[in-house]
């Protein structure tokens, strides 16, 4: 199996390896994969691994390489399977060089009844249903496909900001199928938007700066129940070029989790407004 560059697709399976087409590509470099599609795939294959009667609650993941477009192998392992609480890890590499790693937690639900004051909140930010759909590479002629890159797949609906000053509020969705043309699973749909809150939140710098992400840490307090998903991202820069983004996450019952990753500044090659991603 070959990589098709009009395939929407993000990934095929070939055996035991997963192989990203071109929409599972980053808009900083079409020869690597987005820092989502890899979050992506980790969630994937930790799910895959699970323990179906658990929650994920967390995952952990370290983007220590740039993830190349090529096929990928996974490891997955259990590090703990007890009664209430389950530990895995996964490790992704291509050529036999890791490139990211996952550590992931799940507990086991325990019914139980809330008094008043700690009743879930139902409060969300504002839309989607009302507001206009926009991409991440912002308007396009419908009669043309889209580009190349996993931005290209994400549908979005902006809140508020977005405008490179370190904050915004958007609902997203991913428009394209994951795996072997079938949508994503609501875990794996979390994993693809867990790495969008640094696009969101991102800092225009200026010349050729910007920041990339080199992890991310995704809370869950329970998966979405709809379609649509609000990210609320706020990010905090020092003159050393390190920082973070903060997202919460919403859907339309309410708060569903948060993710925090560690930011670094980096020249670009060419000198342009960047990308948001």
């Amino acid at each position: 199996m070959t990589m098709n560059e009009t395939d929407n697709t993000i990934f095929h399976r070939d055996g035991d390896r997963y192989l990203p087409t071109a929409r599972a590509s980053s808009p900083w470099d079409s020869r690597l994969l987005h820092g989502g599609s890899m979050a992506g795939l980790l969630a994937y294959v930790l799910e895959a691994h699970g323990d179906g009667q658990m929650q994920f609650v967390r995952i952990t993941n370290d983007l220590f390489r740039p993830g190349p477009l090529a096929p990928i192998e996974a490891r997955v392992r259990t590090v703990r399977h007890g009664r209430q609480v389950h530990a895995l890890e996964a490790t992704l590499s291509a050529d036999g060089v890791d490139f990211a790693r996952a550590a992931a937690l799940q507990l086991r639900p325990t019914p139980i009844d809330l008094p008043a004051h700690a009743q879930p909140s139902s409060e969300h930010p504002p839309g989607p249903q009302d507001l206009p759909t926009v991409g991440f590479l912002g308007k396009r002629d419908p009669s043309k496909p889209p580009p190349p890159g996993l931005n290209a797949a994400m549908e979005m609906r902006l809140v508020s900001g977005f405008q490179f000053k370190g904050e915004g509020c958007a609902w997203m969705r991913l428009a394209a199928p994951f795996m072997d043309g079938e949508p994503a699973s609501p875990l794996v749909h979390m994993g693809v938007l867990s790495d969008m809150g640094n696009g969101l939140g991102q800092i225009y710098l200026g010349g050729q700066a910007a920041c990339i992400n080199a992890d991310i840490s995704l809370n869950l307090l329970r998966l979405p129940r709809s379609e649509w998903v609000c990210l609320e991202s706020v990010t905090q820069l020092g003159h050393h070029g390190l920082g973070t983004v903060c997202t919460r996450f919403y859907d339309t019952e309410g708060p569903i989790g948060q993710v925090m990753q560690s930011q670094v500044a980096r020249l670009l090659a060419p000198a342009r407004r960047p990308e948001a991603g």
